[in-house]
């Protein structure tokens, strides 16, 4: 678990407040997934992708990234250790996900609507950056498949756009990566 507080300097895997003063510094939190979690998340995701994301896709797209985040399809991630799920909890509230899978692609990393624009991604993405660095992964780069709404997220994070708006199975994003 981390607890987020102090330190100002993102590139050095330090943290710094990303809620609002109404919340205490014992009250936002990054963590490992749990098993008990997964519905929850898979919900969350849901939602999230709907009011952003979802319009993108076409029906086909749409279909696929659903199974992809149906509770079963992530519990396997899981489990199998494919993936690195971490959540960002405010007062025991996940408020956001990030998976990484194969410890150098970002597959999920979704913020609630009211949370978003307060730094939660970038403190999720913080924290696998410390933790690659702590547990000493070789890890060069890591990529991701942005969506069109998150392109301007990404790029705030460091991540370079490496080719223009891609289309697979009704899917449209931005390839894009971040060297370590």
């Amino acid at each position: 678990m981390a607890y987020i507080s102090g330190g100002k300097h993102f590139g050095q895997y330090t943290y710094e407040h990303w809620y609002d003063h109404e919340y205490g510094s014992e009250d936002g939190i990054i963590e490992e997934l749990i098993i008990d979690e997964i519905n929850y998340v898979s919900d969350m995701v849901d939602n999230i992708f709907n009011e952003f994301i979802g319009k993108d896709y076409s029906v086909e797209g749409n279909n696929i990234f659903k199974e992809y985040i149906k509770p079963e399809n992530i519990l396997n991630r899981f489990t199998d250790k494919s993936s690195l799920f971490f959540t960002a909890k405010i007062k025991n509230e996940i408020v956001g996900i990030m998976e990484i899978k194969n410890r150098d692609h970002i597959s999920l990393l979704f913020v609630k609507n009211e949370f978003q624009g307060k730094g939660i991604g970038k403190y999720l993405f913080g924290h696998y950056l410390y933790k690659t660095k702590n547990e000493n992964i070789e890890v060069k780069k890591i990529t991701v498949n942005s969506s069109i709404y998150a392109e301007k997220i990404y790029s705030k994070l460091g991540f370079i756009k490496i080719s223009e708006i891609q289309e697979k199975d009704g899917i449209k994003y931005i390839p894009m990566e971040y060297k370590i």
